[in-house]
Order: structure tokens, then sequence, then C-alpha cells
């Protein structure tokens, strides 16, 4: 079994890498994670590593979209066993939930949700590595397997750090390059009830071009809506996520509208600004604090000298840093690079 898991840690950010579509990754690391911890169906999730609002997930034979947002809602709250935000926080990233164990029997999530959606046991991780969260992933049994074991959760805690180094390869393993949506900002209004609302006509077609992504249009697109109208509800304040795409990064700005008391939200959609999609390139691509200083005075224009300069490097140090940027995104030139990073 340690040979197995040795080998799943190894493949995962490659096998992520290569993978073309969500659904690709997903179905990739369910049969990966499945080799030392087999499963019935699965979720998940990446999250904005800057703001923790989601930005693309994908599931096969798991919580319907009701039950999925039930489940988000009430984590929230506090109240249930081993909510998400606790095991990203905490010395743990995974956490079990089963029929039959005594400890979880006033669980509402098991009896609402795992039980009530035909199944039996969840496995859940929080794929989070040195305090940043770069997704989740929660796996399920049906009624009649016998539950997830310490033995199994061990092994997928040792799993957490190559999943998310999964996640960060599946963006930042493929090469940055231009954009090609050229659609005006769209307004989507997201209703109490989750529903849309009310749109304008290039927020009706931005949703057909998310749409595009999505391998079941309903659930993975309704379901990056909804997660960022629940994150603004919760926060009481806008929130932002940047979405990648095989056509470029989108960034989804979501509002609570006024009064609060209506718990309507608008959802701002754009092709991502260049000033927002700096700091998620840099995260993705895994840039250091100085490469990241480098590249923004790179996008202002400034020749090697000036930037130099401004932050006290050698220009040569700075093309080093440059370097080592082309390398990271996969580029070769300070105008490819730019034009990956142009909103």
């Amino acid at each position: 079994m340690a040979a197995d898991t040795g080998s799943v840690r190894r493949n995962l950010p490659e096998a992520a890498r290569v993978a073309l579509s969500v659904s690709e990754l997903g179905a990739e690391i369910s049969r990966q994670v499945g080799l030392v911890v087999p499963h019935d169906g699965y979720l998940a999730v990446g999250l904005d590593p800057l703001t923790g609002v989601g930005c693309f997930h994908t599931k096969e034979h798991a919580y319907s979209t009701a039950a999925a947002r039930w489940m988000e809602r009430t984590d929230a709250l506090d109240n249930d066993v081993d909510p998400f935000f606790r095991l990203i926080r905490g010395p743990r990233q995974v956490g079990v939930l089963s029929e039959g164990s005594p400890e979880h029997r006033h669980s509402p999530r098991l009896h609402e949700i795992v039980i009530a959606e035909g199944f039996s046991s969840e496995l859940r991780m929080a794929l989070a590595v040195d305090g940043t969260a770069w997704g989740a992933l929660v796996l399920i049994r049906e009624r009649g397997r016998r539950p997830f074991s310490p033995d199994e959760a061990a092994l997928a805690q040792d799993l957490v750090r190559p999943l998310a180094s999964a996640l960060r390869r599946f963006v930042g393993g493929k090469a940055l390059r231009p954009g090609r949506l050229a659609l005006p900002p769209g307004v989507v209004i997201v209703g109490a009830d989750d529903t849309i609302t009310s749109a304008t006509d290039s927020g009706r077609r931005w949703l057909d071009e998310l749409a595009r992504d999505c391998a079941t249009v309903d659930d993975e697109l309704a379901g990056l809506l909804w997660n960022s109208a629940n994150m603004a509800r919760r926060a009481d304040d806008a929130v932002t996520t940047r979405i990648p795409t095989p056509n470029g990064w989108v960034a989804l700005h979501a509002e609570p509208l006024h009064p609060p008391a209506t718990d309507a939200v608008a959802i701002t959609i754009q092709t991502a600004p260049t000033a927002l999609l700096l700091p998620a390139i840099a995260a993705w691509y895994g840039l250091t604090t100085r490469e990241h200083a480098v590249l923004a005075e790179v996008v202002r224009g400034l020749p090697a000298k000036l930037i130099a300069r401004r932050l006290q490097l050698s220009p040569h140090t700075v093309n080093d840093h440059l370097r080592a940027t082309y390398r990271k995104t996969g580029v070769n030139s300070r105008d490819e690079l730019l034009a990956g990073i142009s909103g």
C-alpha cells in the first residue's frame, strides 16, 4: 500500500498538467486516488488561492446540486463534523463522516446529505498547503459499502500536498497564452433562491461562453455562480474569483444588492483585467516575491534598467528573474508574457 501511495504521489501532478478539461482532471484525480482509497463518487473543487472562492469544479456520481448547496451553506455555521474551514486551518486536512458511527449519529450533514442522497460514508479533504487553500476533494461511498477507515484517512492525508500540487499544475503547468475572449462585461442577478432572476445581454453571452467548459452545464456553471453569490452573502461584501478557461481568464465579481434583506447578489463577469490577474498568475505559476515584483514593473512597460533601479537590483538579476518567469509560464519573450496577462 505504501508503494502504491508513493506512485500516486509521483503521478498526480503530471497527470493533472496534461488534463485538457476540468472534467478530465476530476476523472484522473479519482482514478489515481482510487488506487489507495477506493470510492464510488467524488466532487473536486478548485479555489482561487487569493480569495478562497471557487474557480472550477467537477463531480461524478456525487451529491446533487441542491445537496451540495445545503452542505456549503451549513458548513459555514460550524455546527457539524469537520467543516472545511477548520480542516484548512487545522493540524489535519482530512475528515470522515460515516453512517453507524456513534460519534456521528447527531450530524445533520450525515442524515440530510450523505444518507438522504443514498450514500453511507464521506471522506473530505481540504487541499491546503502552508495556509493556502487550493481546493477540496470529497469522496463518497454508497450504502452497503464499508465506511472509510482511519487507515484510509491517513493515506488520504498523505495525498493532500500532491493533490494541491495537482490542482496547481492543472492551471500553472500550461503555457500562458493570449486570451480569446472579446465580450464586454456582463451582469447577472442571482436571487435569494439561487436562481438567475435577470441578466444583461452580455451577461447571458458570458453564461453561454462559460457553459462551453462545463461537462454538466446546470451543475458546474450554476455551482460557480452560486458559490460566488453565497460567499458574497456570507461576507456581506464583494468577493472575486479568477477562472481559468481554455479561452483565457475570466473574473467573477459578486456583490450583495441593497437592501441586504433581499439576499440578491449581482455578479459581474468579464475578461480578467491585468491588475486583477497578475497576483493570480504569480500564485498559480509559483513566481517568487521578486519575480512577481519584476513582472509588475514589466506590466507597467518599464525597461530592465529602470526596473533594476526601482527595485534596487542589478540589471543582470532583473533579467534572471525574467528568464525564470518565462520558464515557469511557458513563454519565450516579454511580448508573449505581456500578451498572456493582458485582459
